[in-house]
């Protein structure tokens, strides 16, 4: 076997494990139902700031927008893909703009948003490994943190 295939092989098999790394130990409860002026005010700024940042660095997983790498026409890559697009889209969808379809509350998902950026676990490490330059970079990790914090204030 040549060394960039065997490469490709490893890296491969590294995919499940991420994802069960990035998403330990979430509820999925649902809270009382938010406002829609503040609901809209929040989207509002998550359209203008963050979405771009979520259109290159999540919607691969996180919504109906999915680029398919070339490998992904491999079966065994298929099934793992796809699996863990079905995955992140329960966690949390971001199809349709703020709040998102997920597994919490609007307030439970900005403080998971909040989480994952802080601690570097989305996009996983085998996603990134895959798609050379899907790292958060330090201003968009400002950036979406000054949203969710902005946005935390007429949730709570």
């Amino acid at each position: 076997m040549d060394l960039p295939k065997a490469v490709f092989i490893a890296i491969l098999s590294l995919l499940p494990l991420g994802y069960v790394l990035a998403h330990k130990n979430h509820s999925h409860q649902r809270a009382m139902p938010v406002e829609a002026p503040a609901l809209k005010k929040i989207n509002s700024a998550y359209i203008r700031d963050v979405k771009p940042i979520f259109q290159k660095k999540c919607f691969d997983c996180h919504s109906g927008e999915t680029r398919y790498p070339w490998y992904a026409k491999l079966p065994i890559a298929k099934t793992m893909i796809e699996g863990d697009i079905q995955e992140a889209k329960s966690h949390l969808d971001f199809s349709n703009d703020f709040p998102f379809k997920g597994h919490g509350s609007p307030q439970e998902d900005l403080e998971e948003i909040l989480r994952s950026v802080k601690s570097d676990e989305m996009p996983p490490l085998r996603y990134r490994i895959l798609h050379w330059g899907s790292k958060v970079t330090p201003e968009e990790k400002a950036t979406i943190q000054a949203w969710v914090a902005e946005s935390q204030k007429p949730l709570k």
